[in-house]
């Protein structure tokens, strides 16, 4: 139970606290402009190249995957960083509540911020592009967003924890939000990369998430992507567990040599 209430009100403390720094319509804003020139972009690049391995089709619904790691993946592995260079993250060491669970409930709002994402993404996919969606299974489809945001969730605390450690994260961060447009499958088949990048591409749950998400798209049960969804449940479990490992480590070392203050 106090694990919960400290989860809880740091996620309220941080919701509060964002939409101090920034409006919430701007909020809204930027993810609403994000999520749709992201797509849009790729849209325009795919009708040019003419592959038919790679339709528009294929390319919106990849990017509906897509903008839940721009949104929760980037912004869950950028917390300790960010807490580090504001000076925060001083103050919260030193607080007896558990560390990891702090920041798992800064987490929260990026995961609401993630679903958004998806459903704007699908919103544009249907009416804006034009992607006939009436016979996509939504159930498949909803069980896919919320696992990709689990899954993303707990990679993003694992880069994150590295923050507590180097003296920002954010690079880190930037590299992994952005490499699943390459090797995840999100604007090309994985099958167009090299062999062993495709042994990269199967360590990302966003992987089996945009197999998934095509597959719900035309009309495929849950039944009928099962090998996708365990393997995603099993990432995201998996890195959730090396996450709280390497925050307890990385939070031990940077209480040894004072690295917690370093930016």
């Amino acid at each position: 139970m106090e694990t919960i209430r400290v989860i809880l009100s740091s996620a309220a403390l941080y919701t509060r606290n964002k939409f101090r720094t920034i409006p919430a319509w701007m909020w809204m804003l930027q993810i609403v402009c994000t999520s749709f020139f992201s797509m849009f972009f790729f849209v325009v690049l795919a009708d040019y190249v003419s592959n038919p391995d790679v339709t528009v089709r294929y390319v919106v619904i990849g990017n509906v995957l897509q903008s839940i790691a721009a949104t929760t993946l980037y912004a869950v592995s950028d917390l300790p960083g960010t807490e580090k260079h504001v000076g925060t993250l001083s103050p919260l060491m030193q607080t007896p509540s558990n560390l990891y669970s702090i920041f798992i409930g800064m987490s929260l709002f990026n995961i609401f911020a993630g679903l958004i994402s998806a459903t704007l993404s699908l919103c544009y996919a249907q009416f804006v592009f034009d992607i006939d969606l009436t016979g996509a299974d939504m159930l498949s489809a909803v069980t896919v967003i919320l696992l990709t945001v689990f899954s993303l969730t707990g990679f993003g605390m694992l880069i994150g924890s590295i923050g507590l450690r180097l003296r920002t994260s954010t690079i880190i961060a930037n590299l992994f939000a952005y490499v699943g447009l390459l090797i995840c499958g999100v604007n090309f088949p994985v099958s167009y990369l090299p062999e062993w990048l495709q042994w990269i591409s199967a360590a990302f749950p966003l992987t089996y998430g945009v197999d998934a998400m095509r597959l719900a798209a035309d009309g495929v049960g849950i039944g009928g992507m099962t090998y996708d969804i365990c393997l995603m449940l099993g990432l995201g479990m998996l890195y959730f567990i090396i996450s709280m490992i390497l925050f307890r480590m990385f939070e031990n070392m940077a209480r040894r040599t004072g690295s917690y203050e370093m930016f």
